[in-house]
């Protein structure tokens, strides 16, 4: 016979156990939850990664040819930026350091025009700190012939940068479709550059040049890029890159 206090007793840790078996359960519940919120932002954020990613979505139908091989792709979207393309040889081995690095910065009509910004760009190289000398390892790459143009008369070397079918003289607004369509541009040609042997500082020429960045370079890495937002942390990944200043060794 059990006594009132031996019945307390059980009672207790029945309702312990059942307790227990309810947190048990809500845990369960709420870990799954999180997992499932989880999946969910990060599916969609993986899909605009992907298709964000895949760069010949951003060429028009001339240059871009979805049954070609992905080796032929890689090789060279625009036959006319081959990488034995002679003028292209001729100014990297002109404009090159001892170490086969060029400055590289590209112009359009909408930023050539006289005391445009570009001109303080030029400027800038002079009356830098110890930055007189790397004007003479800009490459000035122009992405039509009023640019070249005027490139030809502010520096001595020049680039004609060819795409068949686009027209990239006038200004593109960040982010639209002529924006999209010159930055891969760009990309496609620094990706000649360093097939063809050359490593590059690649700049916006809205940056201007008051001191010598190379000392601040880390010596053994290939690739280097500024940030909108720095953290303290070179490796960190949650900084902001920014494509308009950046270093790669071939």
């Amino acid at each position: 016979m059990m006594d009132s206090a031996g019945a307390s007793s059980k009672r207790s840790d029945e309702k312990s156990l059942e307790s227990g078996g309810h947190n048990h359960k809500n845990h369960f519940f709420h870990l799954v939850l999180r997992i499932s919120l989880l999946f969910l932002a990060v599916v969609p954020a993986c899909l605009v990664l992907y298709h964000s990613l895949n760069s010949f979505q951003f060429f028009p139908n001339s240059l871009y040819n979805p049954s070609a091989s992905s080796q032929d792709s890689a090789r060279g979207i625009i036959s006319s930026l081959a990488k034995d393309d002679p003028a292209l040889v001729r100014v990297l081995k002109e404009a090159a350091m001892t170490d086969k690095t060029v400055i590289i910065t590209t112009l359009n009509e909408a930023w050539a025009a006289p005391n445009s910004i570009f001109e303080l760009f030029i400027r800038s190289f002079g009356i830098g700190n110890q930055t007189q000398g790397l004007l003479n390892h800009l490459l000035v790459v122009a992405l039509d012939q009023t640019a070249y143009a005027r490139c030809l008369a502010l520096h001595k070397y020049c680039y004609t940068l060819n795409t068949p079918d686009i027209d990239f003289s006038s200004e593109a607004h960040f982010m639209s479709t002529d924006y999209l369509k010159m930055m891969w541009r760009r990309i496609d040609f620094l990706r000649s550059v360093l097939d063809i042997g050359y490593n590059f500082i690649f700049t916006d020429n809205d940056i201007m040049w008051l001191r010598d960045p190379f000392p601040r370079f880390y010596p053994d890495a290939d690739f280097q890029i500024a940030c909108d937002h720095f953290y303290g942390d070179s490796f960190d990944l949650n900084n902001w890159p920014n494509g308009g200043f950046n270093y790669e060794k071939e």
